[in-house]
């Protein structure tokens, strides 16, 4: 059976478009690698004498490289950033404007299963200010982490990654079907004065049950359960 050529050309891969990734990597490799091995003569691990024998194993060099190349091309075209991976990429998900009032702790007509007393023991029943119509994305752990780790690992500017309490209510309310079903988690970043803390959302019959752990809580969460991040969409953008 013939394959379409118009189909065949709109799904296709073109030699172009391959050879302006190979100058992308190319140009960054020559760049990075001067700066790497500067450092290294720097530091007193090259010198004139050992760097004709790294020269002599180039290609073992060429393979670690390709390798690198291979894998992080392959995280970028499935959505994947470092432990998680963008499942809600084809889909348009905003929060919509909000006066910043609701608090999580007051909730109780939206997270009708359970509230975790600590919203209150920890002084976390703070307004924020009025917030904006806001896009998000919605990802999935792939790899084991820490909080720490799964939030740190999308972003260095962890405020980015941060959704207000009455946004995080508003997307329980509105977007419920994104939520991680079977009562396993779905994490969302806040943050009182300078501390971080994640609302845990889990559903079960009784409806929306919410915890409350602060970012450098030590417990590694697994993979194997798809747990799922809720963050702003341009947070990764940026």
């Amino acid at each position: 059976m013939k394959t379409n050529p118009s189909i065949a050309s709109d799904s296709e891969v073109s030699d172009g478009q391959i050879e302006t990734c190979v100058t992308l990597v190319t140009d960054a490799t020559r760049k990075g690698t001067g700066t790497a091995l500067r450092e290294l003569i720097k530091n007193g691990v090259l010198n004139k004498q050992n760097i004709e024998r790294v020269r002599a194993s180039g290609h073992e060099v060429v393979a670690a490289i390709t390798q690198l190349v291979k894998e992080k091309f392959a995280e970028i075209a499935e959505n994947i950033v470092d432990r998680v991976k963008l499942i809600s990429g084809g889909v348009t998900l905003e929060i919509d404007p909000t006066d910043g009032k609701a608090i999580i702790h007051k909730a109780g007509d939206v997270f009708t299963g359970y509230i975790d007393s600590n919203f209150k023991n920890w002084d976390l029943n703070v307004a924020s200010g009025p917030t904006k119509k806001t896009p998000v994305q919605v990802y999935e752990m792939i790899k084991d982490g820490t909080f720490a780790q799964i939030f740190g690992g999308m972003s260095d500017d962890l405020d980015k990654l941060c959704l207000t309490q009455n946004q995080i209510i508003r997307f329980v309310q509105d977007h419920r079907k994104w939520l991680r079903q079977d009562g396993y988690g779905t994490f969302f970043l806040f943050k009182k004065m300078n501390e971080f803390f994640v609302a845990n959302v889990y559903l079960d019959s009784d409806g929306p049950y919410v915890f409350v752990n602060r970012l450098s809580d030590g417990h590694v969460w697994g993979a194997e359960f798809r747990h799922r991040i809720v963050v702003p969409q341009l947070a990764l953008e940026t």
